[in-house]
């Protein structure tokens, strides 16, 4: 079967479906009517002669042979990505597609401006594309493992076979309380951590219990999944958590969420860079790599300043 640029895309949009278990899925995703999005579907079935997916009541589900087909576009797909790359290389420019991932709320950390450096990209590589995806550190890896995502940016996580993780920086938590807890209120000198165990926290479940290693005595009563979902928790009045500061510090200033015993009872998540370990970085990943630790080495210059200066270092963390 020679491809032609009409299989390229129905593949696109089959890659679409199976990513996201549905047509709708897909629609939303490509910005497609649900006809084209069926119209692409069947096209592709024609073509290849043999059934993709089937839907019905009991969901979407797969053939064995569309779920072979989906992991062969994989590999093709990287290829073409490769290629594209290479060519830019080639000809002295930029190109390419940046499948990047991050972790929720990290939109507030002044230490890893992201907006900053899509906006080098657009600058300095405008025939280069960005597609950004916003998941848990589990999801993000298990794209960068399959395929789906080139590089993403997440907290450290136990070595996978196959990817790399090179560490990036570190981002600083506290334990916060919302307005309406028993604590609010309470002076700090009188708080204790026998006095804060006795309330029930909230954790990530991807934190491996690491947010309760000052409280070991404390009931882990809810969990959230991303950090946005652990804020409502602990706006709630309802439950103690950790948050990256930079996160939290709006809602203190509104009086919103107040830190306990951020001195003695902060930690601090490891940030890394995943990629896959047997990939020949594109020249869209090194650029963008490279912009990165720019700005993140201004940032911590800036610190430095600031700190031999007199002023207060903010931890800004995850």
């Amino acid at each position: 079967m020679q491809l032609a640029q009409t299989d390229l895309r129905s593949l696109t949009v089959f890659r679409a479906v199976v990513e996201h278990q549905s047509f709708l899925g897909a629609q939303i995703a490509l910005g497609l009517s649900q006809s084209a999005v069926s119209f692409h579907i069947k096209a592709l079935e024609e073509r290849l002669g043999f059934t993709l997916c089937r839907r019905g009541r009991s969901g979407f589900e797969l053939t064995d042979r569309g779920a072979m087909l989906h992991e062969r576009s994989k590999t093709l797909f990287l290829a073409l990505n490769a290629f594209e790359s290479e060519i830019g290389t080639l000809k002295n420019r930029i190109t390419g597609t940046l499948r990047l991932g991050l972790v929720d709320n990290t939109i507030t950390d002044r230490d890893m401006p992201i907006h900053k450096v899509i906006a080098r990209i657009a600058d300095k590589a405008p025939e280069a594309r960005v597609e950004l995806t916003i998941d848990t550190p589990d999801a993000l890896l298990t794209e960068i493992a399959n395929g789906g995502l080139d590089i993403a940016i997440l907290p450290e996580t136990q070595p996978y076979q196959g990817l790399q993780l090179s560490r990036l920086r570190e981002e600083a938590h506290s334990l916060y309380c919302g307005k309406g807890h028993p604590l609010f209120a309470v002076a700090e000198e009188a708080l204790s951590v026998v006095r804060i165990e006795a309330f029930d926290f909230v954790v990530r479940p991807y934190a491996n219990m690491r947010e309760l290693q000052h409280f070991p005595k404390a009931r882990a009563r809810a969990t959230a999944s991303n950090m946005e979902a652990q804020a409502m928790f602990v706006m709630s009045g309802r439950y103690l958590g950790y948050l990256p500061d930079h996160f939290a510090e709006e809602r203190v200033q509104q009086g919103i969420f107040r830190p306990l015993m951020a001195g003695t009872t902060a930690i601090r998540s490891t940030f890394v860079i995943a990629t896959r370990a047997a990939e020949k970085p594109s020249t869209i990943i090194d650029f963008f790599i490279r912009e990165l630790a720019g700005f993140a080495s201004e940032a911590l210059h800036g610190q430095k300043r600031h700190s031999a200066a007199g002023g207060r270092i903010e931890r800004k963390t995850r």
